[in-house]
């Protein structure tokens, strides 16, 4: 794909999220972000001939933007529980920033069907090779679970996406630290995670985004 039609198909993926937000899951159409994202010719409709495709698409597009954000921030920390909450920072940031986005794909996405749920799941399990160095870090390698990393973004997961489907995505920030916790616990155990735990809250009041 060339460098000028990559820029367009994120115009219009980017146009399709706009039109989820701005009118809701019913009336989205694809001809209409076309027509928002300034695109012309005929190609683009039939590269998502129906709306559940390019919403799908839209949605990759994201969520790979986001994992990319995630691991730099996660790449900035001095050690393993550090590095955990920088990447837990960066996307409850990401998410508070397009609250309305947010909580519109919370709201609409599952209901397309079984291909936009493979794929929200695609992009929680992408999330856990992130932790393996937990592993390591708990000295506990051989005795933890062989799906340890998963189960621990899906308890993270299982909270950020209560409280986007709530409509409470700006208060993530603030849950941050319990957030933490449930990552870090199956690791280091209670006590551990919840040092880790009151770290980020004082990095919180103090107005940072690190574990300290």
């Amino acid at each position: 794909m060339s460098t000028a039609i990559g820029t367009e198909r994120e115009r219009l993926l980017a146009a399709m999220l706009e039109e989820l937000v701005e009118k809701g899951y019913p009336e989205v159409e694809v001809a209409a972000a076309i027509r928002r994202a300034r695109l012309e010719g005929e190609g683009w409709s039939s590269l998502y001939p129906d709306k559940d495709a390019c919403l799908v698409a839209a949605f990759d597009e994201l969520t790979e933007q986001l994992r990319i954000a995630i691991g730099e921030g996660c790449a900035a920390g001095h050690d393993w529980p550090s590095r955990v909450a920088g990447g837990l920072a960066v996307l409850l940031a990401r998410l508070s920033e397009r609250a309305a986005m947010a909580e519109a794909l919370a709201r609409s996405f599952p209901a397309i069907g079984p291909p936009a749920q493979a794929h929200y799941q695609a992009f929680v399990e992408s999330l856990a090779p992130l932790l393996a160095e937990g592993r390591q870090f708990s000295g506990m390698a051989d005795e933890l679970p062989a799906t340890v990393e998963l189960l621990a973004v899906g308890a993270g997961e299982a909270i950020v996406f209560e409280q986007i489907q709530a409509g409470r995505t700006t208060e993530l920030a603030a849950l941050g630290p319990e957030i933490l916790f449930s990552v870090l616990v199956p690791f280091v155990g209670a006590a551990e995670a919840a040092a880790g735990m009151e770290r980020a809250r004082a990095v919180n009041e103090a107005g940072g985004s690190g574990a300290g």
